[in-house]
């Protein structure tokens, strides 16, 4: 079997909230809404503008968003990130770290409206030479701090 990427599930506590996050900031466009019962859910799925890269946005009855959102599975990628950065400061969300240069790309994270954290990057993502037999140290190590 031969598995293919399709989308991350994020679950949300306001869905209009999040969409205006995820398609007013990062531009993504809802594609696709799915309404169930029993128990009742939506879920909404978002593109970019390849149609290549899929999120979805889940919020229902029995879904409740985790008491302590913090790291969540989104890295999205955008042309500029201090442009990015000061979009999203602009529209009142948070950047939890400022943006940071390391190497070939630049880095920062912004929380979204339920306060998962979302890494934005820009530049190229070289992975092809890094060491896979040893520990590096971390480029931005306070954003694991435990508080």
């Amino acid at each position: 079997m031969n598995g293919r990427f399709y989308s991350t599930k994020v679950v949300v506590g306001d869905l209009d909230r999040s969409l205006a996050f995820y398609t007013g900031v990062f531009g993504l466009r809802e594609v696709a809404r799915f309404n169930f019962t029993d128990p009742d859910i939506t879920e909404v799925l978002l593109e970019d503008e390849t149609g290549g890269r899929r999120v979805i946005l889940m919020n229902g009855d029995v879904l409740p968003v985790p008491s302590c959102p913090g790291w969540s599975p989104l890295v999205l990628e955008v042309d500029d990130v201090q442009v990015a950065r000061d979009e999203l400061a602009a529209a009142g969300y948070e950047v939890a770290f400022e943006p940071v240069g390391l190497g070939p790309l630049s880095i920062f994270m912004a929380a979204d409206p339920d306060g998962y954290l979302i890494e934005v990057f820009a530049g190229d993502m070289v992975i092809d030479n890094l060491p896979t037999d040893q520990k590096i140290p971390h480029p931005v190590p306070h954003i694991h701090a435990k508080k």
